[in-house]
């Protein structure tokens, strides 16, 4: 008699079955598939693959939802430093699969008949698009010419993001910095709020570091705190 497995396994299953069908095979597995993770030639970075799921899910809709995360062991000393928050965690930049893809917001469902083809096409969505995210990070000085120049935009599909400010602060030259930081500024739609709270950061003694008034503002407030200038 045939045993039915439990729907935690079919979505560790899946988890397997994208490693496996990774290009790059230096990911190891951890959490039970769940997680899988490379360091970088450098040792500072590594990149995370995670595999969310939802506690909705049942035996006809079995949820993956991938996330790309990119973090620094050297950077995560830098920003406890810097916020005091011992629970800073060194990232670089995060984004689901479907933000830096065609697939705009979504999650796959591993469940069912269709469960091979969302598997395959889940590792396809990897291979071509967070792979080289990655593999643009392996060299720092490469990943840092980019982000001057383009952001985030790692390709037509994803939008501009300030998450790798620290980064920059700590790993590049403070023009560098500044050409991100400007750039990002110049194409946001909520500049108003960047600058707005830049002139409030001027005449206020108590900086936040940990508090968030708009998305990013603990970024800003980084970029203020470091003297990096807004020259639009």
């Amino acid at each position: 008699m045939e045993t039915t497995k439990s729907i935690r396994t079919i979505f560790l299953e899946a988890c397997h079955e994208i490693a496996n069908l990774l290009e790059d095979k230096d990911f190891k597995v951890l959490q039970k598939g769940q997680t899988l993770k490379k360091v970088s030639a450098g040792k500072d970075l590594y990149y995370e693959i995670y595999f969310q799921s939802s506690d909705r899910n049942s035996n006809w809709d079995i949820t993956v939802l991938p996330h790309i995360n990119i973090y620094s062991k050297k950077l995560k000393e830098w920003q406890i430093e810097q916020t005091g928050n011992q629970y800073s965690q060194g990232a670089v930049y995060s984004n689901t699969l479907g933000h830096i893809s065609p697939c705009g917001y979504r999650n796959w469902n591993v469940a069912g008949m269709s469960g091979t083809i969302e598997i395959n096409r889940i590792a396809e969505l990897i291979n071509k698009y967070a792979l080289p995210v990655f593999h643009l990070f392996d060299n720092i000085q490469d990943a840092i010419d980019f982000l001057s120049v383009n952001g985030t935009r790692f390709n037509k599909y994803v939008e501009d993001s300030i998450m790798p400010l620290d980064f920059l602060i700590y790993y590049a030259a403070k023009e560098v910095s500044e050409q991100f930081f400007n750039n990002f500024i110049r194409n946001c739609s909520y500049k108003g709020k960047i600058i707005s709270l830049y002139k409030e950061l001027g005449v206020n003694n108590d900086i936040n570091l940990n508090y968030s008034e708009f998305y990013g503002a603990d970024k800003v407030k980084l970029a203020f705190i470091n003297e990096l200038r807004i020259t639009l």
